[in-house]
């Protein structure tokens, strides 16, 4: 029998909601056992107790639930909370609740018992001496083995500490599931376990799972409550721990994603790939738009994908987040990347992709934060050495699209790999560049900027292919069928085209093909 063991989930209904789809996934949701502390720090306090209620849960008290609706700290003011953005949180949590909710709450025991398939469980908040008290994984084995003796329990359940462990002493389960809602370890996805009891024997898993970490932070921002509890849950820190890190002054507000996400490979649409990838990030991230770029960057053509993430990533909103795969060194020593650049998230192979856009960042004095992906718990497991795509970029997407931190997911760096790009080269008589990209149309943009064309377009002439171009025209429609000539592209560079047909295969021209400007007069 599986069982789903949660605790402290401290009114965040959005991570609740997640950890309940994974535990129906794995057939662990007929049985729920609550370990208290369902209010406090999150945004929906009575939403929390309303689903605690459901068909399936099982509930105790918790120490902070207490605190909440005990007379004499309200009396008080809760005076016996040393912080006044603590006391606030109190408050606004006690107001938040209804009178039904404070009254389920009230009438929980600090404290039960259970017999499954003959094994005696224990729940308890803090331990069964206590619904105050630490268990944590440091806690001495003296300790854990004193209380297995006075509990006469096979298991025993606690939560409080938020430290998620599985213990066995003397034959008897100890089993934290750490905290659904406020976790404090630094990583802040939601955490629970398992409890599997099958031929007389528990054995347990804990878990730990991706939710709408931006939707949290915006529904505690509405609250009107001190910023700092929006800190906490995007650091999975605790209050004290965070206060250490930011102190009093202002938080700066951090680029937060708009839960959009693009996608830009060289993987075609004849395989599975795209698909997998989608269903990745539709699993740590459902909430997510996502959006293809173009999937049919040249194979392997860093280059190419570096130049298109370029001129399509202005068109997004800020904060979306980009993954591009374009990975020839796939299963090698190149690291996977994910940056902040500028107004979006970027995630890629660090292959000299995102150069172009660092570049152009920095010349602007824009933020740029890169890391490298170099935590696995934040991608599948067991990763393939040939679809990192799957497994290391679309969950590092997922997660940022989420709103976990750049630095949660990796480790700073500062030296990216870079990528020359070839640029046009002035000449006494003009500009001599190539063509930089051939779209589906068959027409050839060039890397040759439309600031080094005059005024009088007329003045200018292009080579390529042998053909001169005299001036350029303005839009298609003012040339005929057939027609070859020069424009300027919606990028806003030189381009040549066929009107209503295909340079490339008139010129049997590609992308590298030499491309000259000549300016008369």
């Amino acid at each position: 029998m599986k069982i789903a063991i949660l605790s402290d989930i401290h009114g965040n209904i959005h991570a609740l909601e997640a950890v309940l789809r994974h535990a129906r996934s794995l057939g662990a949701a007929h049985m729920l056992l609550n370990l208290g502390d369902c209010i406090g720090y999150g945004p929906d306090p009575e939403g929390v107790v309303r689903s605690v209620m459901g068909a399936g849960f099982i509930n105790i008290l918790g120490d902070y639930d207490q605190k909440v609706l005990s007379k004499k700290h309200r009396q008080e003011g809760w005076k016996s909370v040393k912080t006044a953005d603590k006391r606030a949180m109190f408050a606004w949590t006690y107001q938040s609740l209804s009178k039904h909710a404070r009254q389920v709450l009230r009438s929980l025991p600090q404290q039960r018992k259970l017999e499954i398939e003959g094994l005696r469980l224990i729940l308890s908040h803090g331990s069964p001496a206590s619904i105050h008290e630490h268990l944590g994984p440091d806690t001495p084995a003296e300790r854990l083995a004193q209380l297995a003796q006075d509990a006469g329990a096979d298991v025993i359940l606690s939560g409080h500490s938020h430290q998620a462990f599985i213990r066995r002493v003397d034959e008897v389960l100890f089993l934290n599931p750490g905290s659904v809602g406020r976790p404090d370890d630094g990583d802040p996805r939601a955490s629970y376990a398992i409890l599997d009891i099958a031929n007389g024997r528990a054995s347990a898993e804990i878990f730990r799972i991706p939710y709408h970490i931006a939707g949290a932070i915006q529904a505690l921002r509405r609250t009107g409550l001190p910023l700092i509890f929006t800190e906490i849950l995007r650091r999975g820190k605790n209050y004290a721990d965070v206060l250490a890190q930011i102190g009093h002054h202002p938080i700066p507000a951090p680029l937060e994603p708009c839960g959009t996400l693009t996608l830009l490979t060289d993987f075609g649409l004849k395989d599975h790939f795209i698909g997998v990838m989608k269903g990745v990030i539709a699993d740590i991230s459902p909430q997510t738009r996502v959006i293809d770029i173009s999937h049919q960057i040249r194979p392997q053509n860093v280059s190419q994908a570096a130049r298109m993430l370029l001129e399509a990533a202005p068109y997004f909103s800020p904060g979306t987040v980009h993954v591009a795969v374009v990975d020839p060194g796939v299963g090698t020593a190149r690291r996977p990347i994910a940056a902040q650049i500028g107004p979006h998230f970027y995630v890629a192979p660090d292959n000299g992709l995102l150069w172009p856009l660092l570049e152009n960042a920095q010349s602007q004095g824009q933020a740029v934060s890169i890391v490298n992906l170099d935590r696995p718990q934040y991608w599948l497991p067991n990763p393939s050495a040939s679809f990192h795509g799957r497994d290391i970029f679309s969950p590092a997407g997922a997660h940022l699209a989420n709103g976990l931190l750049l630095n949660i997911l990796g480790t700073p760096i500062n030296d990216p790999r870079q990528l020359d790009l070839p640029r046009p080269e002035k000449t006494p008589d003009g500009w001599l560049g190539e063509v930089a990209m051939v779209d589906v149309f068959g027409n050839l943009n060039t890397n040759i900027p439309a600031s080094a064309i005059p005024p009088d377009s007329r003045l200018a002439r292009v080579a390529i292919g042998g053909v001169i171009i005299d001036g350029l025209t303005r839009t298609f429609g003012d040339a005929q069928p057939g027609t070859l000539i020069a424009t300027i592209d919606s990028t806003g560079a030189l381009a040549v085209s066929v009107v209503n047909g295909s340079a490339a295969r008139r010129l049997g021209a590609d992308i590298g093909t030499p491309v000259t400007l000549i300016l008369k007069g």
